[in-house]
């Protein structure tokens, strides 16, 4: 048996490396949609993706699932107005909760 100290320590190797997101939302991790994707009839990593990178991590509050969206154009204006504000950044990583499309029929 795996004590629990040994499986924080593996998950939290996992998310350095930008394989996993730390989040506490939903007290656990979930996988990133960068570290793997399909592409027509096979698998494969992305040996140039970036270990760190931004997201938005939507939380469903019903069902628990938790979705990441990279979406740019709004990390672009938030990077901005941080900037601005001479605050320096520590993760990029922002959690938003709510109700998924499913659980909302």
């Amino acid at each position: 048996m795996l004590a629990p100290p040994t499986a924080y320590r593996a998950l939290d190797f996992w998310a350095e490396q930008g394989v996993l997101h730390k989040v506490a939302a939903v007290n656990g991790y979930i996988l990133c949609s960068h570290a793997q994707h399909e592409c027509d009839d096979h698998c494969h990593d992305h040996e140039e993706a970036e270990a760190h990178h931004s997201a938005f991590i939507l939380v469903c509050t019903e069902c628990g699932t938790a979705d990441e969206q990279t979406l740019s154009h709004e990390w672009a204006a938030l990077r901005a107005g941080v900037a601005e504000s001479g605050f320096a950044l520590k993760e990029e990583h922002v959690v938003l909760t709510g109700i998924c499309k499913k659980c909302q029929k």
